[in-house]
């Protein structure tokens, strides 16, 4: 009985360290906030246009056309599914879920941790990040770009969409984790968005607790088949890696 107990308490103590070191490598990639009040996951807030003539409920459902709806501010399908993928893997990991918050409402917030979903035309806080001093990559909605030279650093396909995977502390709060999941079109987001929450030991592989940027390419209808086609973890890296 006594052997027993002692094995029934290293094999405890074993599955405690285990996860406790686990934690902490999730925590090298999203930051030590994950989990806590202060970290967000930020979707864009959209709105419609004025219409003309102005339709009172301009939404249509999807296969019930006769189905009319009205509601303030729509959001993304493919922020949906990006929010999806990361609170899915945050809580799967053991911690608390994130706040799911617009990034109008945290536009004047920068003392947080956000990963914010979609362009920086379309998300505010997707701009926060990619426009921080000391972010690796710049993205204009259409080309990644090594921020000193503005060299493009990846040649995309036909055929496939383009996502960034961009981390960064910014200078002004470095205890704080800004990152964002921005593509040239909604599957590039959404495709960048799954590889984080599903392939973040990958990341952890190669960058540690490091700033990183990864661009993925990603079949449209497949955010499974995301995979790095860029990869960097310092600014040096950026500007050695330009096409043209």
């Amino acid at each position: 009985m006594v052997g027993g107990a002692i094995t029934a308490a290293l094999a405890g103590a074993y599955t405690l360290g285990r996860r406790t070191l686990f934690r902490r490598s999730f925590r090298k990639i999203f930051g030590a906030d994950v989990g806590t009040q202060d970290f967000h996951l930020a979707y864009a807030l959209l709105s419609l246009k004025d219409l003309t003539p102005p339709d009172p409920m301009p939404y249509r459902k999807p296969g019930s056309p006769d189905v009319h709806i009205s509601i303030s501010y729509p959001v993304s399908f493919p922020e949906v599914r990006s929010a999806k993928y990361l609170s899915e893997g945050i809580a799967s990991n053991r911690f608390s879920p994130p706040h799911l918050t617009s990034d109008i409402d945290l536009n004047s917030r920068l003392d947080i941790s956000f990963i914010a979903f979609g362009g920086p035309l379309s998300n505010s806080k997707s701009k926060d990040a990619i426009e921080c001093q000391n972010a690796l990559l710049r993205f204009d909605n259409q080309e990644f770009r090594s921020p000193k030279s503005n060299k493009i650093v990846v040649k995309r396909e036909n055929g496939f969409d383009y996502g960034l995977i961009l981390k960064v502390h910014p200078n002004q709060f470095p205890k704080r984790t800004w990152i964002t999941c921005a593509g040239v079109g909604e599957w590039g987001s959404s495709g960048a968005a799954w590889y984080l929450a599903k392939k973040w030991s990958k990341i952890l592989a190669f960058a540690g607790s490091k700033e990183f940027a990864v661009v993925v390419k990603v079949r449209g209808g497949q955010d499974e088949s995301a995979e790095p086609v860029f990869q960097v973890t310092s600014l040096a890296e950026a500007e050695n890696s330009g096409i043209g």
